[in-house]
């Protein structure tokens, strides 16, 4: 047996067995972690992209390249002097910051391609980002055709709880977005495979940190797929999310950012004015998180590329406060830093300039774009899921590159750390010092 394919001493032998799980401190969330660390998807739950206190990069020196048992698709977290990674084998691997490994914990056997009725994943486990809450890390696997959210002690990895958590028709239904830990809650977003097959829909669905008190929220249209890679962000104490097309005759939250309460009740919500064409020719608003600006407004964008400022109460249809055409379509998730919005585009990186309600496009950069983040003055991406670049964050000027070695995941994301940027390559990590 391959040495990576162990698993640990006092680890539970099924996924599915019960038990009395272990915690974290109640109210526990991802903002609480050491600063400098990055224990979500984007750093933060507002899911900003930005580094808190680390270095700006200038040069990529590489320090360690780990191949691992299955394709990357979510984003490295980095956490009190270790890296983590979660695999489409169902595994969650633990480094160090130089790159020797503490420990990896298997979950089963994941869903093969050949078992699922569409898709573009083969095979399908740990997908969306999992997140760091306390000294727990929260993931989702897919195994035995169940989505089961697990917790794993950070420490030394041994399994804390593992709760079944579907929606409703769960073969056809993808945990693609990442988690959000917010208020003492696990957040886990559904949408549906690629090929848009089956009766699925756009679900969150949330537990509490011990696995209790379950709570859904669900698009009233068929489809409305929540599958954007930064799932949910938090805004001034509620629940940002977007949806992608729709099947229902009249409007039912298809192509939309709702806002939620953490109870998972509707806040508000805004969709283009065009929904109903975008639906038809499956022009997702939903391919982009959405990400909270200053004063209570939202930015959203999608496959169309246009970029949309949305007002603190939502406004409905059509009822944005701006928009204007960015790029030929937005991917992934944007990131922001001080009145700069980087949004990640097929073919173009764009750095807007935010004022008030309105943007201008202040410069952009060359290539297909994965998630951008932001470390002191750098940005940071992937270009056409292969090369790590860095330019600067005031002119977007090259600074620096490194082949990452290429790979076949869809929308890939760094995580930064003081000195220390760790890229995903498909079925591979590589890190490298500033």
């Amino acid at each position: 047996m391959h040495p990576l394919l162990r698993i640990l001493p006092g680890a539970l032998v099924s996924i599915f067995g019960v038990g009395a799980p272990a915690a974290p401190p109640a109210g526990a969330s991802a903002r609480a972690s050491a600063a400098g660390d990055w224990p979500t998807f984007q750093a933060n739950d507002a899911r900003t992209g930005v580094a808190p206190g680390a270095r700006s990069f200038h040069a990529l020196h590489r320090r360690f390249a780990r191949r691992l048992d299955g394709q990357v698709y979510g984003q490295p977290l980095i956490a009190g002097g270790r890296v983590y990674v979660a695999t489409e084998n169902n595994s969650v691997y633990a480094f160090t910051t130089a790159g020797a490994q503490v420990f990896r914990h298997h979950f089963g056997r994941p869903v093969p391609k050949s078992d699922l009725p569409c898709g573009n994943i083969d095979p399908t486990g740990i997908t969306g980002t999992p997140a760091i809450s306390g000294n727990r890390l929260y993931a989702v696997t897919f195994s035995g055709h169940r989505h089961v959210l697990v917790a794993v002690d950070t420490n030394t990895g041994a399994v804390r709880m593992q709760k079944r958590l579907d929606p409703p028709n769960p073969i056809v239904q993808q945990e693609r977005g990442a988690l959000l830990v917010f208020h003492g809650r696990v957040y886990v977003p559904y949408g549906g495979l690629d090929g848009d097959c089956g009766p699925y829909r756009g679900y969150i669905v949330s537990v509490t940190t011990r696995g209790g008190a379950r709570r859904t929220f669900r698009t009233p249209s068929g489809q409305a797929g929540i599958w954007s890679p930064g799932g949910e962000s938090e805004q001034a104490g509620s629940i940002l999310t977007t949806t992608g097309n729709g099947n229902g005759p009249g409007f039912g939250l298809q192509n939309a950012v709702v806002r939620l309460s953490p109870t998972l009740s509707r806040r508000g919500f805004w969709a283009p004015a065009d929904w109903s064409t975008l639906s038809g020719s499956d022009t997702d608003v939903g391919s982009i998180s959405p990400i909270g600006l200053p004063g209570g407004r939202v930015f959203q964008s999608g496959k169309n590329g246009v970029g949309y400022v949305i007002g603190r109460r939502m406004g409905g249809i059509g009822r944005q406060q701006f928009s204007r055409h960015i790029c030929g379509s937005a991917f992934g998730a944007p990131a922001l830093a001080g009145s700069t919005l980087l949004v990640p585009c097929a073919g173009s990186l764009v750095a807007l300039r935010l004022s008030g309600s309105r943007f201008s496009v202040a410069w952009s950069d060359e290539g297909n774009a994965g998630t951008p983040v932001v470390a002191g003055d750098s940005v940071l991406y992937i270009s056409d899921k292969s090369s790590l670049r860095v330019v600067g964050l005031a002119n977007g000027a090259a600074r620096a590159s490194a082949d990452v070695g290429g790979g076949e995941n869809s929308f890939p994301s760094p995580a930064v750390s003081g000195d220390l940027v760790v890229a995903p390559s498909g079925d591979s990590i590589v890190g490298y010092g500033a």
